[in-house]
């Protein structure tokens, strides 16, 4: 399915979908005592989809947006924090980041493989991230 073309509300539907097909694949797996490797195999395409479900949400969520605080993580454009993530300085398991604007700091986190899969807003100017 092409997660990229849905709405928001959509990608909700499918991803509640997508829970229960996998939740029936596990309880299959534990009546066949099969292991949890046996089950990442067969639910692979459940949870593929769910990855990029949860990045598509991000791109279309609307932000609440926080004004007029310091926060404590590392303050980058959006340019120069897909640069760190291209020269692989960054990467999933390094941290978290919210997208920001100058003065300001959203409520909708952003990961390095966003940047890699190129699923990116481009209504923010920055990034706060937050280190491991």
């Amino acid at each position: 399915m092409d997660y990229a073309k849905l709405r928001y509300d959509e990608l909700l539907r499918e991803e509640e979908k997508l829970k229960e097909k996998m939740n029936d694949i596990e309880d299959q797996c534990l009546k066949e005592g099969l292991s949890f490797s046996e089950f990442e195999k067969k639910a692979k395409k459940e949870a593929e989809g769910l990855y990029f479900i949860d990045k598509y949400k991000r791109l279309r969520a609307q932000p609440t947006i926080e004004y007029g605080k310091e926060w404590r993580g590392d303050y980058y454009t959006i340019e120069n924090f897909k640069k760190m993530v291209q020269d692989g300085m960054l990467v999933d398991y390094d941290g978290y980041g919210y997208y920001a604007t100058v003065n300001s700091k959203s409520d909708i986190p952003i990961l390095p493989s966003d940047v890699t899969e190129n699923i990116i807003r481009d209504d923010f100017t920055h990034v706060i991230w937050f280190g491991r």
